[in-house]
């Protein structure tokens, strides 16, 4: 596009210059023409009938060129353009004889630049046809001339891909600068994650560390509680190192073996929970016969953490099921989880960013303390939203060995 323009505005400036050549044209057309060809067969040696040095034709060559060149200038001006020129003339054919009489790839130049044309771009084309007769009588001379003769003009522009270059150099700046403003935000970018990461994974290991470090002071208590003699008091601690424990083992999960839950304790452990979330509505719907895979910690330590999750989440009903697949849904009436949030609510440490939050307790490790024991029997869990308000947690877990 910017190449085309370009030899548009060089091919103006061309056409004004070869107008503007036309008021010079004294030598430059027929009699004139033909009268040297006349000379050079007296004055240049002609090889049968041709014309060997077609470049000796012209004499008034070197001046019209000069005019040329100084017109050029002026029209060129402060374009920035360098422009060369050519006008000559390409076919000088005998009709008498049926003969062309310049040699093959040759020319007469009529005026052309001092920079040469490599790359030639038309201007215009001529045609005219020259009739001449030469007779006397005293020497017996009847000779009579008939040629028909094609010129053309061509221009350059010699200094297009500069001008380009001058063109697009504003472009190229400006996206290099585009280009560089980009490098730096990625990077600074990628220098601000690796730094939040890195505080990120300070905060986990602390917490891991306090985790591990609590289990020695548990210990400590559940040896002293046996000693207490006041009931009261005892149900107390015991509540209270219970629920210490949970959190430990949310925290730093224990993959230690224990025994298959049955249908009888799946029932007691829901009839316990009942009694002790007695602000909640349950529905609970048990349909399995056997359990040859699900281990009663694991089995416990998904309930709590998903029905614990409801209660603090403003739960109001909650419908659990079981079947004889092991395949295990519950859902609620809370606040939700929002939609762009639940790719990441299994993530260790991960909680949904929102005001309703910022009054409840969690570490963010419930979920994926789930996740990470469902994953252990090569079960898949998914989460949706309920139409209205709640969620709906599905687990699927191979009831086989």
């Amino acid at each position: 596009m910017e190449e085309k323009d370009l030899n548009r505005q060089a091919r103006m400036i061309a056409d004004k210059v070869m107008d503007q050549m036309e008021k010079y044209e004294t030598d430059s057309h027929d009699e004139k023409l033909i009268g040297d060809f006349e000379r050079i067969k007296k004055g240049i040696k002609i090889q049968k009938e041709k014309i060997i040095f077609p470049e000796k034709v012209y004499p008034s060559e070197a001046l019209y060129s000069e005019k040329m060149e100084k017109l050029l200038k002026e029209n060129v001006k402060d374009s920035g353009f360098e422009i060369a020129m050519k006008n000559e003339i390409y076919s000088v054919f005998d009709e008498v004889q049926r003969k062309e009489l310049l040699p093959k790839h040759r020319s007469i130049i009529l005026f052309q630049t001092a920079k040469k044309i490599t790359k030639p771009n038309l201007i215009n084309e001529s045609k005219w046809s020259s009739h001449q007769s030469k007779e006397n009588t005293d020497i017996n001379l009847n000779e009579k001339y008939f040629y028909k003769i094609q010129s053309k003009s061509n221009y350059q522009l010699l200094n297009i891909e500069f001008l380009i270059f001058k063109k697009i150099i504003p472009l190229i700046i400006i996206s290099l600068l585009i280009v560089v403003l980009i490098v730096y935000l990625f990077w600074n970018s990628v220098k601000n994650l690796n730094r939040q990461e890195k505080k990120i994974s300070q905060l986990h290991t602390t917490i891991d560390s306090i985790a591990h470090e609590l289990n020695t002071p548990i210990t400590t208590l559940k040896f002293s509680i046996v000693q207490t003699s006041d009931s009261e008091t005892k149900t107390l601690l015991e509540r209270q190192i219970k629920r210490l424990e949970n959190i430990v083992k949310s925290i730093h999960h224990s993959d230690s073996e224990d025994i298959l839950i049955n249908k009888n304790e799946i029932a007691n452990y829901f009839s316990d929970l009942q009694k002790t979330y007695s602000q909640i509505n349950f529905n609970i719907n048990l349909d399995l016969s056997e359990n040859r895979i699900l281990r009663q910690n694991d089995f416990k330590q998904i309930m709590d953490n998903l029905i614990d999750n409801s209660v603090k989440y403003g739960a109001e009903n909650l419908n659990i099921s079981l079947d004889n697949n092991f395949e295990m849904e519950i859902s609620d009436d809370g606040i939700g989880i929002p939609k762009e949030d639940q790719k990441h609510i299994f993530d260790k440490y991960y909680r949904v960013e929102r005001s309703e939050n910022m009054n409840i307790n969690g570490l963010g490790v419930g979920l994926y303390l789930v996740k990470t024991i469902i994953d252990k029997y090569k079960g898949k869990i998914s989460v949706k939203s309920n139409f209205g308000k709640g969620v709906t947690f599905k687990i699927q877990i191979p009831n086989e060995n």
